[in-house]
């Protein structure tokens, strides 16, 4: 049963990358399309579902995860503040859905004693798959991209919501950048998002404290230079900042504390010209700002750009800086303990109202949640994101213990990318809805189950061991 289980899961960690481009060429009407948008979460549930029955079948339930009582706890909390806010329970359950759909998947892997072999393979199909997505994404910047690539778009309405499922194009409406790769995620941010935490994971498996042929690790650092080259493609400055400060941070998680101070020395004379020749001279940062999206932009200049001041100033005048400072500071000040629920729609607008009134400094609200933490303050409060920055830290403290305490390689891998990942997900959701969106949620929830099954294996055996 295990063998299957993690059969299965293998599976679908090389098909939610293509899922896009599968569902396109499927011989079906739109509105059969837009609903198997959603067969991969439903897949998930099964499997979920079938391993709850075959622990009832056995009348045996295994001892859960550090977890379980704090994410019962801000589930209980969720409904709690919707039905005290009056908020639509549909709504509010779409809402909490879309944060938590791959939970079930981390459950599954926690609890089916993952073995050394599907880790190892788990690990070779992500890595794989992030070298097919770097070459499309490389080829996309120097040749542009084909209508081969682009998703289905298409409407679906759920729970009185509309849901679209839209092309991306070129120019400042499109949302796309001249030159960006989208991979086949039909996205460049959504490439992004994976190509992030694959960076994490390809990283972890080249540390020194890692055992593994050196074969893989040389096919590892080849498939890392074309991470990091695809990364620079997706025209994400956030994505590539936060992958490069998860360095040091696997770095110390690895043992390697003497080996980061080279490498920062070595950043940081690398990064010397770019601030001798002008990077942050007054002259250069007050020309003013040219949108990526509608002109081109080479990739190195797409990065740097972020410290000129006209980019500052758009920033925080028109994006999300001014989201930031105008709904997050006021937010922050009222200390708003309680969210107005996990109902989005209703939320923001409530929000608007209570907070500014007829004053209100956004325009568009669903752009708030592109600082989903200010926009998670919004839904849940303050003692929302307190008891969900707990489950994080339940999260980094596992991984740590399995990354100290196996050994195995493979889980080590995965607990080192697990822990920085967790650590850099905190400045990464100021700028991208990271745990919302799939490409980053369901890896994310993933590499956690993988991590939480060697975790349960390695307290089983601490408490059968005999006492010294």
């Amino acid at each position: 049963m295990n063998l299957k289980f993690s059969w299965l899961i293998l599976l679908l960690t090389i098909f939610v990358p293509f899922e896009v481009i599968v569902l396109k060429y499927l011989p079906v009407s739109d509105t059969a399309y837009s609903y198997l948008r959603f067969a991969v979460e439903i897949f998930i549930y099964l499997l979920a579902g079938l391993l709850l029955l075959r622990f009832l079948f056995l009348k045996k339930l295994p001892k859960g995860t550090s977890i379980d009582k704090p994410l019962l706890i801000f589930i209980g909390y969720a409904l709690l503040i919707t039905v005290i806010n009056h908020a639509p329970m549909l709504q509010a359950f779409m809402g909490l859905r879309v944060l938590l759909r791959y939970v079930p998947l981390f459950y599954v892997l926690a609890f089916i004693n993952i073995d050394t072999a599907s880790a190892r393979r788990i690990l070779q199909a992500m890595i794989g798959v992030a070298a097919i997505q770097c070459i499309i994404a490389i080829d996309q910047h120097y040749f542009g991209i084909s209508s081969i690539w682009y998703p289905r778009a298409s409407d679906l309405e759920i729970a009185g919501k509309q849901v679209s499922f839209r092309l991306l194009t070129t120019g400042a409406a499109g949302g796309r950048e001249m030159g960006a790769g989208i991979g086949t995620f039909g996205d460049s941010v959504f490439l992004a998002l994976f190509l992030v935490i694959l960076f994490v994971v390809t990283v972890a498996s080249l540390q020194k404290t890692i055992r593994i042929p050196r074969s893989h690790k040389w096919m590892y650092a080849t498939v890392l230079v074309l991470i990091t080259l695809a990364l620079f493609f997706t025209y994400s400055r956030g994505s590539v900042l936060v992958a490069f400060a998860a360095i040091p941070i696997i770095l110390l998680l690895a043992g390697g504390r003497k080996k980061m101070i080279v490498y920062l020395s070595v950043a940081l004379l690398l990064a010397s010209p770019m601030i001798l020749l002008g990077v942050f001279d007054k002259g250069a940062s007050s020309e003013p700002y040219i949108n990526p999206k509608i002109k081109y932009t080479d990739p190195l200049s797409n990065i740097t750009t972020v410290f000129s001041s006209s980019y500052v100033d758009n920033t925080m005048q028109y994006s999300r800086g001014a989201v930031l400072t105008e709904v997050g500071g006021h937010l922050l000040s009222s200390f708003k303990l309680l969210g107005y629920s996990p109902a989005q729609d209703f939320a923001l607008e409530k929000a608007a109202t209570n907070l500014f009134g007829s004053n209100m400094p956004i325009n568009n609200l669903p752009i708030i949640n592109d600082v989903y933490w200010v926009a998670f303050i919004v839904y849940y409060g303050i003692i929302g994101i307190i008891i969900y920055f707990f489950i994080l830290f339940r999260i980094f403290q596992a991984s740590v213990f399995v990354a100290k305490f196996s050994t195995d390689p493979y889980f080590r891998i995965f607990a080192i990318a697990m822990a920085a990942l967790v650590v850099i997900a905190i400045p990464y959701s100021l700028i991208l809805r990271t745990f919302v969106f799939r490409a980053f949620g369901f890896y994310f929830w993933l590499i956690a189950g993988l991590v939480f099954s060697e975790w349960r294996s390695l307290r089983k055996a601490q408490a059968l061991a005999p006492l010294k």
